[in-house]
């Protein structure tokens, strides 16, 4: 009961802001900052590395996409055929 009233009785202190020659920033922070920076660069680079790649091999049909095309073109016709028998 005592600490309760001691907690209210007195006015809570005041904050003292920070004066503006105390606020500067860190060399830490730009450092980390900049590594930032490299890394996400290293990603884009990587990842323009990556999508030439596949452009690549899609260019030289490792996707398999001509056999899929062929495919579905018999199954269009054999489709068709099935239409006009009907």
């Amino acid at each position: 009961m005592t600490t309760q009233s001691l907690h209210t009785s007195q006015p809570a202190p005041e904050p003292n802001p920070p004066q503006d020659e105390d606020v500067v920033a860190g060399w830490t922070a730009f450092g980390i900052f900049i590594a930032l920076c490299v890394a996400t660069a290293v990603i884009a680079w990587s990842m323009l590395r990556q999508f030439k790649k596949v452009e690549k091999a899609k260019a030289e049909g490792v996707f398999g996409e001509e056999a899929q095309a062929e495919e579905a073109a018999k199954q269009a016709a054999k489709d068709e055929i099935k239409k006009l028998k009907r």
